[in-house]
């Protein structure tokens, strides 16, 4: 457990200088969108984040039908990345307009903070995740051949879920470090011994299939066997029987 500001400062520390966000909605048909937007406030309360935008872009259409958006930030050479969850809401303030706004801006909106089609997207944060590993290439390599070595993910970098909604917030690791690992290591279990059933199984009919075919290839020879002795001992009665006329014959015909 810890305390709200305390998230909300290792949040805002790990959001430093990473401008660009990717911000996805729910488009037509149920399909995510994602887009890149500029995060306008710098330091991260532990509430809300800010974006400028046109009142009729497509992404205001589709947070009105569903508000629930994701917000992803990646920092390549900081090794620092971090996905939020929140409530997205329109938010037409002239006086946060106002205190936001910077001149480099009007690339964008050419007519400045006083157009009435501009507007603040306004998230409200309801929780965090984040993956911060070694910044370097040395730390990198390093913590790489030390997590071959010892089989401990966690010197790759740190992994957490903060949750930023309610007086005491908690920061976890992710379901899938822990439950779901669990569960995961279950599934390979089932897996292996049901393979090994498996193959167990398939040998056990394949060694029935082929004693199977052995005693019908048996029977088979037998049947031939039998087959042949019998035609065999047709043959020698028909020997002895046409042998036995041939010599009746002669002597019939000496008795004429």
């Amino acid at each position: 457990m810890a305390s709200l500001s305390k998230n909300a400062e290792l949040i805002g520390k790990l959001l430093e200088n990473i401008d660009i966000a990717m911000l996805t909605t729910v488009g037509a048909g149920g399909f995510l969108m994602s887009r890149p937007l500029s995060t306008q406030q710098a330091t991260f309360d532990g509430q809300r984040v800010w974006f400028f935008t046109e009142a009729d872009s497509p992404k205001i259409g589709e947070i009105r039908r569903h508000p629930k958006v994701n917000l992803a930030y990646a920092s390549k050479s900081r090794n620092t990345y971090v996905s939020l969850t929140g409530t997205a809401s329109v938010n037409r303030d002239r006086a946060r307009i106002d205190s936001l706004w910077n001149d480099a801006l009007k690339a964008f909106f050419p007519k400045g903070k006083d157009d009435p089609n501009l507007v603040l997207l306004e998230v409200d944060v309801h929780s965090a995740q984040y993956w911060d590993g070694p910044g370097t290439l040395i730390g990198k390599a390093i913590s790489f051949v030390i997590a071959r070595i010892t089989k401990t993910e966690e010197v790759m970098g740190e992994n957490r879920i903060v949750d930023l909604k309610g007086r005491r917030i908690t920061s976890r690791k992710p379901p899938s470090d822990k439950a779901g690992g669990a569960s995961g290591a279950a599934a390979a279990k089932r897996a292996v011994s049901g393979g090994k059933a498996a193959k167990k199984t398939a040998g056990k009919k394949a060694t029935t299939k082929k004693a199977t075919a052995k005693k019908a290839t048996a029977k088979k020879a037998t049947a031939k066997k039998a087959t042949a002795k019998k035609a065999s001992g047709a043959g020698k009665s028909a020997t002895r029987a046409s042998g036995g006329a041939a010599r009746k014959a002669p002597a019939k015909k000496a008795a004429r």
